[in-house]
């Protein structure tokens, strides 16, 4: 097994950053930039004497990320884990450490959403509310304590066997076809993922309508008997298009929303 660099100090370093993860939440990469400030230090520390490594490392963790906030701690352990077997052996690569993200971030997403949110902080605000209504001031206290204890262990604990999950499972298969087997699935996994994105958080409703009378049928119509949510798949193809010939995504979204005032205005939309 390969010597770790990453330390226990080191982890505790990632988890206390990747609280604030939310802070610098934006649009066009959701949570991407938080994710990549919290495991910097120990992305330097793995590529300390490699710089062009470092720089690599730095623009595939600022790649698109969303999952439950509680939830992103696991994914980092992970992510560290295979940067330092990359900057090792080589037994990993890159595409295998996006795919891994991106696999996970969708799961872990609504897992967390699920137990937290739906479930531990009604329970937590419950017992919170039933304290204060009888005038106690333990009320707000109980609700803090108990929903930020499990909170705050998910986080530490998820970072810390996320870590040793990561680098103990590429170790046991690093020399064999199923490195190369995990990063295929993972990658169609996150195809996937990125499909049910497409479908479910674009939406381009073309109210114009063809034809007169009873055969008369909006654009919308037409285009979901050839294929559903057609139309989002192709402005997202295009949208991606565009990126990958060097157009700014500042451009592109107000190139988007110029689109969709003038169909606004001309009836398309």
């Amino acid at each position: 097994m390969s010597e770790q660099k990453i330390t226990k100090k080191d982890l505790a370093r990632i988890c206390r950053r990747g609280i604030g993860m939310q802070f610098s939440w934006n649009y066009e990469r959701m949570q991407a930039l938080g994710y990549c400030f919290s495991i910097l230090p120990a992305l330097k520390k793995i590529h300390q004497d490699d710089p062009e490594g470092l720089k690599e490392s730095v623009i595939r963790n600022l790649e698109f990320f969303n999952t439950h906030p509680y939830m992103a701690m696991p994914i980092m352990g992970v992510s560290v884990a295979m940067e330092e077997k990359l900057a090792q052996d080589h037994t990993v690569d890159g595409n295998a450490i996006s795919a891994t993200k991106v696999a996970m971030m969708g799961p872990l997403a609504g897992i967390g959403d699920s137990f937290f949110w739906f479930t531990w902080f009604p329970i937590c605000a419950g017992i919170g509310v039933s304290l204060s209504q009888g005038g106690n001031i333990l009320g707000p206290i109980v609700f803090l304590l108990l929903f930020n204890i499990l909170n705050l262990g998910t986080r530490w604990f998820g970072l810390k066997y996320g870590y040793h999950f990561g680098s103990g499972f590429v170790d046991k298969i690093s020399g064999s076809s199923m490195m190369q087997r995990l990063s295929e699935g993972a990658t169609l996994v996150g195809l996937m993922v990125l499909g049910v994105m497409t479908a479910t958080m674009v939406s381009v409703p073309l109210g114009f309508v063809v034809g007169e009378g009873e055969q008369a049928m909006t654009l919308q119509a037409i285009f979901d008997g050839v294929m559903p949510n057609l139309v989002p798949l192709l402005v997202t193809l295009g949208v991606y298009k565009l990126i990958k010939k060097g157009v700014s995504t500042t451009k592109v979204l107000f190139l988007v929303i110029a689109l969709a005032i003038l169909g606004a205005v001309v009836g398309l939309f």
